[in-house]
């Protein structure tokens, strides 16, 4: 009996112990009495946003330097570029960032508005537009102009003066050209030969003479587009600048200067015998700049006399054709024969020549982007 109970409970404790492990096996596995164990889902991805590349700066190669207009002949003008720091010169700039296109012949001046330069053609009378920095071609005024000379800009529009017929100053005209859309919308004729121009103070200063011919300097209004006032100068006057209200007038053998609050003449420099081809009229750093008889001269702002001597000579040039002051430098431009090509030349103020370029034919005139 003790040997039937002994194994019974053996029995009984076998048959516990294999239904727990049965259990423990079938946990997750479909048992009814437990919650099925979800497998972990994978995770989704999100799509990467495109990373943008940073835009590529935008290359300015004539931002800062020096540009040299170079007039040409009847067939086409060119532009050069020095660098800022008068190591290079570039000639041809705008052929070879526009090489399909031409500027016109006789490349008289160029006139800015903010970054964009407008280049005259008086022999094409067109008015090529390009990026300053840049020299991309912008627009063009080809209609409307009849032997374009010089440009002003004043709120939105350009005020350029035209010779039209050489042989008289009758037919002289001021062009008003709408920048947004480079169309002459009106024309002035002052009845007078017109050269230079130049904007002060919402007016428009139009010197009346050219090629030696004339002796006054018109004031257009342009709320009026009409000229509201006319100052009488010296016979052959040849250059103006305004400084501080005040206007100066350079003739051959004379420097007039007027003021521009009372309209009246308040000082007059006559030159000596010897001085009879005054012209190219600077001033700069309240210092008077002009050239006469090969020669570099210089006076005070407000001087009464004429130095006895000249600041130096222009030995070096054959044929002068552009002066200017900038930098306490001064900047000449030899034409030489006017068919091969031009040099510029640039001195310190004490007449050491400091850089010599070869640019292109005839240069007349410089400008200074910085």
């Amino acid at each position: 009996m003790k040997k039937i109970l002994v194994f019974g409970a053996i029995a009984g404790s076998l048959f516990f112990s294999s239904c727990s492990s049965d259990d423990d096996f079938i946990v997750g596995s479909g048992n009814d009495n437990e919650e099925p164990v979800e497998e972990p889902e994978e995770p989704v991805e999100e799509p990467e946003e495109p990373v943008e590349e940073p835009e590529e700066p935008e290359t300015l190669p004539y931002e800062d330097g020096v540009i040299v207009l170079n007039e040409g002949n009847m067939a086409a003008g060119s532009v050069s570029f020095l660098n800022e720091d008068l190591s290079t010169v570039e000639n041809n700039i705008f052929k070879t960032v526009n090489p399909d296109l031409e500027l016109g012949g006789y490349l008289q001046s160029i006139f800015f508005d903010g970054d964009l330069a407008y280049i005259i053609s008086n022999a094409s009378n067109i008015i090529t537009v390009v990026n300053r920095e840049t020299f991309e071609y912008k627009g063009v005024v080809d209609s409307g102009l009849n032997v374009p000379y010089y440009g002003a800009v004043y709120n939105g529009k350009a005020y350029v003066s035209n010779l039209a017929d050489f042989n008289t100053g009758e037919d002289d005209f001021i062009a008003v050209i709408d920048l947004e859309t480079l169309e002459v919308e009106e024309t002035i004729v002052a009845g007078t030969y017109l050269d230079g121009i130049e904007e002060e103070n919402g007016l428009i200063y139009v010197q009346g003479s050219s090629f030696g011919n004339g002796n006054s300097i018109h004031v257009f209004d342009p709320a009026t587009n009409s000229i509201s006032n006319t100052f009488t100068t010296n016979a052959g006057l040849n250059s103006f600048e305004i400084e501080d209200d005040h206007l100066y007038a350079l003739s051959k053998t004379e420097l007039q200067v007027f003021d521009l609050n009372t309209n009246e003449e308040i000082r007059t420099i006559d030159f000596p015998e010897e001085i009879t081809s005054a012209q190219n009229l600077v001033i700069e750093d309240d210092t008077i700049y002009f050239t006469a008889v090969g020669a570099v001269y210089s006076m005070a702002k407000d001087a009464i006399d004429l130095p006895e001597t000249s600041l130096f000579s222009l030995d070096g040039v054959t044929t002068l054709y552009a002066f200017d002051v900038e930098d306490d430098m001064i900047w000449t431009g030899d034409a030489k024969d006017y068919v091969s090509g031009g040099a510029v030349r640039v001195y310190s103020l004490s007449g050491d020549m400091m850089h010599e370029f070869n640019v292109g034919l005839i240069p007349n005139s410089f400008y200074f982007n910085d």
